[in-house]
């Protein structure tokens, strides 16, 4: 019996690494996604225009919302594991 404990433990933390490996890439992407966003803002060519503006700000909130959604789901499931 115990030798099945260290496979276990081994398997496990290869597991977690692969997760880990998974999340960073994707959290990577996020990362750039937002940066991408970011800059769309910040140098619009109409930025003069208000309302465009204001626009621009409330859709960077709502992909802001549904990212930290998607974060907050995830992290929810691994700990239900």
């Amino acid at each position: 019996m115990s030798d099945v404990h260290p496979v276990n433990v081994l398997d496990r933390r290869r597991r977690a690494a692969v997760e880990f490996v998974s999340w960073s890439d994707h959290h990577a992407h996020e990362r750039r996604r937002r940066e991408a966003g970011l800059a769309q803002i910040e140098t619009h060519p109409d930025a003069l225009d208000q309302r465009n503006a204001i626009a621009q700000q409330r859709a960077w909130s709502r992909r802001q919302d549904h990212c930290r959604h998607l974060h907050d789901s995830a992290l929810a499931q691994l700990r239900h594991r």
